[in-house]
């Protein structure tokens, strides 16, 4: 077979153990937080333009992403454990975490100073149940309001006059909620398993919290839904990890569709084995490829990538199961090329074509195949050539290991 139409080859070898560790790249913060705690106390990042904005349990800290020698500088709430926070111009409104007398925290220098505005009965709440508020979820156009959830606590509420006066959306806990970026009519909420001990739920509002549509028979029973991410053009197609599992809808939410990452649906419950997919993110500049993020048990750090848009996922990283780092996902942001992830030691920076290079990578085939025989980047024989796009094929000088052939 001839390949004329080759533009490019680039010849790929087998990736070593050591670049396997130097994927994860740590960025100095330090600020461990105690393992008794972190099943409750999950601080959230943001992404400001060059600036990563972390919350701890000491405060709020920033970090200048364009300059890599760059030092983190305390920007506010110096010494409180700071689970998340919402921005409007110079004004915070940040969530403390279970502090008894101040949950609520506004401030109108960018954290320098600030005042305690928890409601009563909010506080109340916090001192008598001993629950705890979650994070936020700001509408993507109006500062103004934002969403706000609490763990095994009294419901969803929202807040249209950054945080004046609140109005309860419902009784259900959810662990996760958020608007729809594209269309903030859409609001949902998803919890289950570790969150209610109750079934995988999903709860859909498409007129901006008035009324809600229950979807809990779509999914399996006891098996967490965790937070979900949206296309961002295609605003009917979302995607959510869970436990072992993926779930994926074109429909805005209508019906969904499992894949069970590691081929067994049998999981009713945590086990030994189960991983939690926490986080899922499409690609900034190219949808097609799917990120996920969670761990083993919550316990040893774990990413996934998919290049077709969640339809098929390749090999997890890092394998096996046990392997280090071994802590909890708090959280996961894009900035450009690399993917942060937000654990309870640091945060990491992780390279996306190294991570991409990784999960795709086929390191051998059988010497009986032929040389010319194509194949996908999972190492799966194709049954004719393609027309476009990046595959693999045998090559005779790496001793039956792949070259990447692009196809124009």
């Amino acid at each position: 077979m001839r390949f004329h139409r080759l533009a490019l080859i680039v010849l790929t070898t087998v990736l070593t153990m050591a670049v396997h560790g130097q994927l994860f790249h740590p960025l100095g913060l330090r600020i461990e937080t105690p393992r008794e705690i972190v099943t409750v106390f999950q601080p959230q990042i943001h992404v400001e333009g060059n600036t990563l904005y972390v919350c701890t349990k000491q405060g709020l800290y920033s970090k200048d992403l364009s300059n890599a020698e760059s030092e983190w500088q305390l920007v506010g709430f110096e010494g409180l454990p700071i689970l998340d926070y919402v921005r409007r111009g110079g004004d915070i409104f940040a969530l403390c975490f279970d502090n008894q007398n101040d949950i609520f925290l506004l401030s109108h220098d960018g954290g320098l100073t600030y005042e305690d505005v928890t409601p009563d009965d909010f506080r109340s709440f916090i001192n008598k149940e001993g629950h705890t508020f979650w994070y936020f979820n700001q509408h993507p156009t109006d500062l103004d309001t934002f969403l706000l959830t609490s763990y095994h606590g009294p419901g969803i509420f929202m807040t249209t006059d950054f945080g004046q006066t609140w109005n309860k959306l419902g009784d259900y806990t959810p662990g996760y909620m958020g608007f729809h970026p594209l269309n903030p009519e859409i609001i949902y909420e998803c919890g289950g398993g570790g969150f209610t001990d109750e079934k995988t739920d999903v709860r859909i509002s498409y007129d901006g919290g008035k009324t809600w549509q229950e979807k809990a028979q779509c999914f399996p029973n006891y098996n967490t839904l965790f937070r979900m991410a949206f296309h961002p053009t295609v605003p009917g197609k979302w995607i959510a990890g869970g436990r072992r599992s993926v779930y994926t809808t074109n429909d805005a939410g209508q019906t969904w569709e499992t894949q069970y990452l590691d081929g067994d649906n049998s999981v009713s419950d945590y086990d030994d084995y189960s991983i939690d997919w926490r986080y899922a993110a499409f690609d900034n500049e190219n949808p097609d490829i799917v990120y996920l993020a969670g761990g083993h048990q919550s316990q040893y750090m774990k990413l996934m990538c998919s290049t077709d848009g969640g339809k098929t996922w390749n090999k997890p990283y890092p394998e096996p199961i046990k392997t280090s780092p071994t802590e909890y996902v708090f959280d996961m942001k894009q900035y450009g090329d690399k993917l942060l992830i937000y654990s309870q030691s640091d945060v990491y920076e992780i390279s996306k074509a190294g991570l991409f290079e990784y999960t795709t990578s086929v390191r051998s085939m059988s010497s009986t195949e032929e040389s010319s025989a194509l194949f996908d980047l999972l190492g799966r024989k194709l049954p004719k050539a393609p027309k476009k796009g990046m595959y693999l094929m045998k090559s005779k000088s790496l001793n039956s290991k792949f070259k990447k052939v692009v196809i124009k």
